[in-house]
Parts: C-alpha cells; structure tokens; sequence
C-alpha cells in the first residue's frame, strides 16, 4: 500500500494547539499529517487512513495479533476441495451501528463497488478494492465496467454467502481482512450521497465528530459484536494539529506516539525518560527506488545494474538513519512469514559499477542521458544522486513532488524512476513483490513484466504449505532482484512509546490493528 515518507515528520516542523486534558476511557492519538479526504473504505489507497478506517469499519475477516486471518463479521466458513469457493456464514449478532443486521447482501454489495468504476466516477486510480478482490471470479466484468456485479459472489440467504475465485488463492482470507474489503451499510450508501462524511460503520467505534482537516472523534458502539470496546472515545488530531507529535506525547495531550527519526535518539536512551514506554517493532515496511525498463536509458539493464551497485544500502540505513532502521537484502522485509530472507543484492562496488557501465550501450557514463527520478519526499534518491555522479560521472535529476502529483504521475505509468514507501497489503510476500511486480497489477507502476515471475506468482498463490510457498517466494525476490528494475533501501522499523496507563495495545509488523481491546488504566 503506498505511503508518504513525509519529511515534516524527519524535520519535526510543524504547529500545534492545546488539546483538553484526558477524560477517563479516552484515548487522545496524534493521526495522520495527510488525513483522508473521504471515510469511505473502498478509496482508501494510502497508509494515511488505514488505523482511522480500521476502528470504523470491519470485513468477513480480521487479523489477530500474530497477523493470522480469523473470522470477524463471519462467524465460519468452508473451503471447497479445489480451492475455489469460500462458503461463509455470518454472525448472528452482527449488526451496523444503527443496530440493523449486517446481511450478506451488504457484504456482496460492499465487495462488488469496492472494484466498480462508477463507486469513484469512473477514476479507478481512486479504488482500493483492485489490489485485494482482483482474484474473485468475474472482478474484470465489474472492473471495466460491463456489469455491477461479480459473479464470483453469490448469495445464498440473509446469513450466507459465497465467494467463488477465479484461482486458488493462498492468500485470499488475509485480503478479505483489508480495509477495502470492509461492509458497509447498502441502505445507507444507496439512500444518501454524503454518507461518507457520518457513516454507520460495521466497526467497535462510531464517527462522533469529523473536521477532515482537523480532528475526528470516535466513540464506542456497545453493541459491537465481538463485544464492547474497552474504551469509551478516541481523539485523533488531524492534519496540523498532528505535527510535532512527540512535543504532543511529552506534553501529555496524546497517549501514543509513533516516533520520528529526530526523535529516536532520545526515546530509546538507556538512561532516558522514556525507554520503559517504547515498543520496537519492525515492520513489513519498505523504502525503494523502482527503474522503468521500458525507458532509456533505463532500458539497458547494464545502467540499471550500475545504479543497484552504486547505491550504498548498507551505510544508508547505518548512517542515514543512524542505524534505526535495517538494511534491506531484496524486497521481501525480515521475518514475513517467520524467517530469514537470503541476501538478494550484490556488494556495493564502484569498479563493478564502472565495469557495468563499460558493457551498456553507451560504453561509459558520459554517454547515458540524464536519468530522472521523482519522489515526494526525496531522500533515498538523493543518496544515489550524489553516489552516481561523484563515482560514475552519471547525471542523475531527482525531481521532488507534491503527493498528489506524484499520484497522478505513478498511475500515468510514465515515470522513468521513482522513489516510494511501500506497506505490504497483507502479511504475505506477494503483498510487496506481487503487488509491485506482477505483470499488470494496478501498483506495478513501472510496467515490469517477466513471465518467470508471473508464473512462480501463480504457484505460490496455489500453494497453502507456507514453507513451499516461500520457497517459492525466494526464487520470485532473486528474479526481481536480478532485473535490477528496483534498489531496496531500507527496511522500516516502528518505534512506539505508549503511556504506562495505556494496556493491551499490540503493534504489529502491520502497524496498530486494534484499539478495541485497549483499556486506560484507572
């Protein structure tokens, strides 16, 4: 899921404003500096509103603390012996936040105009569901428009439904435990044009109050079937008032906090303050420059090749971020699927560099055009900016974006180079190098295409033994890799200070799931 490494956030620059000391059962959060512009699930396609939408809203599936997809909206469900059809039944006491029964009507409803163009006025770069529904069975029919409708999806009754793939899919139930894939309600979203500004969630809390620039109240739904939430309220500062978020935590007007780069130092200090409030977590979350082979002169894989090994992976995550962050060895992050990744990337080399460049077509570096690279928030690319030119006599010119421009540049498909931060959608590699890679995706932004890695891709989303499948996933990162169509930079690592009244709180390799469980201790 892509993301805003938004250096506001690395140079602490900002304002902020008093907020009312906390209430018993409130929690006070600083939320995101970019907030969403509409709480409508299915166009959530950033990082930004994912902690938002996920305490408004709830799908068939969630992910428990250890990131496995259980049941939540479903109460069971049944796999058909080739791998095709889910049958899913609902929970009884299941019901949105105006009490009415969610229905498998409302969950087929939900899916089907999380893919549909005309739940965004035709602008598909603006929907979510594509990423995580794209393996339903007729996804394309809704997709381009030909009808509203999956036929994939079928509902049986009130409480049942089914849900037919196109393929097996290992990793469809984590999908479903999306935040594109969440239910809403269809009498609701049918009888009323700005329902997204107040919706009835299928969620443990309830939109009180929402300044989309400013702040957004939630308070608990008791009725919550899963049971009532621990907490009574949640406070997110929005936009502004968000910034200098750590200023915020030790002034005590927000509960948690997750710390900036200019901050690290001083939370984790042995001897400081705060070092018994720090959870460190790292995440399936990474910083990368992609190349597109299909514009020169990143066309010649021997200047993509110089640009992977001129770039210093190892001293930018040791010095750039002082070590808090770890060094990324291809594009599958440490411990995704609980194990250790083989290296995928070569040394850095300014001979093998040079070497690399003396077998392109161009013979040597004053014969490569100038290589463009855009970023909204360039850092990374800066980094081999200067590596390329100093060492290689490369031009390299690093254009840095406001975020909509970048949007709408990545979904042209045009771009010769850009750098990204990239969330994996779920807790499985094909999350990172499926999303990013497979041929045609909505994210592969880069028009990269190997039929190698596609079919590899369709093995490992057949294979439900995880061991085989990342095997299968090693071979994927080497391939990819070895194209050298993308410079992994780092590996991102969480680092949360949580007040000691603060309980159950559980950051996963995903980030904050849950605040439902949370409880303010007395």
């Amino acid at each position: 899921m892509l993301a805003l490494v938004a250096l506001i956030a690395i140079a602490g620059i900002g304002v902020s404003s008093p907020t009312p000391a906390r209430a018993a059962g409130t929690l006070n959060l600083a939320g995101p500096v970019y907030p969403p512009e509409t709480l409508d699930p299915a166009q959530l396609r950033d990082l930004s509103g994912v902690v938002l939408m996920r305490q408004i809203y709830r799908g068939l599936m969630l992910y428990d603390d250890d990131l496995n997809p259980v049941p939540e909206v479903a109460e069971s469900y049944a796999l058909s012996d080739d791998g095709l059809t889910y049958d899913f039944v609902l929970r009884s006491n299941a019901t949105f936040q105006d009490g009415t029964p969610i229905t498998a009507q409302d969950v087929a409803y939900s899916l089907n105009r999380a893919v549909d163009p005309d739940t965004v006025e035709g602008d598909t770069s603006l929907l979510g569901g594509p990423a995580f529904l794209s393996d339903i069975a007729g996804f394309e029919d809704v997709y381009s428009n030909a009808t509203d409708e999956m036929s994939g999806i079928e509902v049986k009754s009130d409480s049942e439904l089914a849900i037919t793939l196109s393929h097996p899919q290992a990793t469809f139930l984590m999908k479903l435990a999306s935040v594109p894939a969440s239910i809403v309600s269809q009498a609701q979203v049918t009888s009323d044009s700005t329902w997204w500004a107040s919706p009835v969630g299928s969620g443990p809390f309830k939109v009180d109050e929402w300044d989309p620039l400013n702040s957004l109240t939630l308070t608990a739904y008791s009725d919550f079937f899963l049971g009532a939430p621990s907490i009574d309220e949640i406070n997110f500062r929005l936009g502004a008032s968000a910034l200098q978020s750590f200023n915020l935590y030790q002034a005590d007007e927000i509960d948690i906090d997750s710390i900036s780069l200019t901050d690290i130092d001083r939370v984790a200090d042995p001897d400081g303050a705060y070092v018994d409030q720090l959870k460190v977590t790292p995440q399936f979350k990474l910083g990368y420059i992609a190349l597109n082979s299909n514009i020169e002169p990143l066309d010649d894989p021997y200047v993509r090749a110089a640009l992977q090994l001129i770039f210093p992976r190892d001293d930018f995550a040791n010095i750039a971020f002082n070590g808090w962050v770890n060094t990324a060895n291809g594009m599958i992050p440490t411990q995704m699927l609980n194990r250790a990744w083989t290296d995928q990337l070569p040394p850095w080399s300014v001979d093998a560099a040079k070497a690399a460049l003396a077998k392109s077509r161009y013979g040597s570096a004053e014969n490569v055009p100038p290589i463009r690279i855009y970023a909204a928030g360039a850092f990374a690319s800066v980094v081999l900016q200067e590596m390329a030119q100093n060492e290689l006599g490369l031009t390299i010119e690093v254009l840095d974006v406001q975020w909509e421009d970048m949007l709408n540049r990545l979904n042209a498909g045009d771009i010769p180079a850009y750098e990204l931060y990239w969330a994996a959608d779920y807790p499985d590699p094909a999350g990172i190098v499926g999303a990013l890679f497979g041929t045609d995706m909505p994210d592969n932004y880069i028009g990269y295409s190997n039929s190698e890695v596609d079919d590899l891709l369709q093995q490992a989303a057949a294979e439900t033994d995880v061991d085989a499948r990342a095997l299968i996933y090693e071979q994927i990162n080497a391939l990819i890799c070895a194209d050298n169509v993308v410079i992994p930079t780092y590996f991102d690592v969480e680092y949360t200070v949580v007040k000691p009244y603060v309980e159950n709180l559980v950051v996963t390799p995903m980030g904050i799931i849950r605040l439902e469980t949370v409880r303010i201790a007395d």
